[in-house]
Parts: structure tokens; sequence; C-alpha cells
């Protein structure tokens, strides 16, 4: 009878052990998508009154409407900087969910939706 209470006991720190590593890979492998990754796609804003849609890749945003593109590049976390025709600007991104981006440049927050 012992033998069958070891059996029994190893048996169930396996189970343990096995759904425990489960566990730690599914909740590893659904951690929210960064800022970086989030940011890709199209975005339609509103500026001074005009609709535009601004389309960001990884390193590049381009202006749907104008045909026109500008390098930017993460400077931490929170943060990207935009090269727009020589003019550098820094601006705090943030999201709400995955379809709202908000981005605020010395104080003032523009808010853009997802373009599907």
């Amino acid at each position: 009878m012992r033998a069958h209470i070891r059996v029994s006991t190893r048996a169930a720190r396996v189970v343990t052990v096995a759904v425990l590593c489960l566990m730690t890979v599914a909740c590893a492998s659904n951690r929210a998508p960064s800022k970086q990754v989030l940011i890709q796609g199209a975005w339609q804003a509103e500026f001074e009154g005009q609709a535009m849609t601004l389309e960001y890749s990884v390193a590049e945003v381009t202006v749907r409407e104008f045909g026109i593109s500008f390098p930017y590049e993460w400077v931490d976390d929170d943060h990207i900087r935009l090269n727009a025709m020589g003019q550098e600007v820094v601006s705090h991104v943030e999201f709400e969910g995955t379809d709202v981006m908000l981005q605020t440049t010395e104080g003032d927050t523009q808010q853009m939706r997802r373009v599907r």
C-alpha cells in the first residue's frame, strides 16, 4: 500500500509541475503587444479641422492625403521623435486599447483612431 501512495504523490507532483509550466508559457504568450507594435498601421486623425490618415511603419510615418513620409524613432518606451522637414518633435504616445492612440506634444493631445 505504501508503494501505491508514493506513486500517487509522485504522479501528483509531476502533474503539478507540468501544469505550472503550461501556465507560465500561456501567461508569457498573452502579454499585451508593445507600443512599438501597436503604433504600426493606419490611423485617422483630425488636424486643424481636416481629416487625415497617418500610416505608421516601423520607422516612418506617411500622410496618405499628401503622399509625404517622415522618419520617426522611439526615444524610450513612451516617446517618439519625428523629423518633419527638418523640424524635430517629441511626442508622448499612449494607447486606449488597440484602436485609440493619444499623442501628446508640448501639452497638446491628439487622438487618433485605427483604420481597419
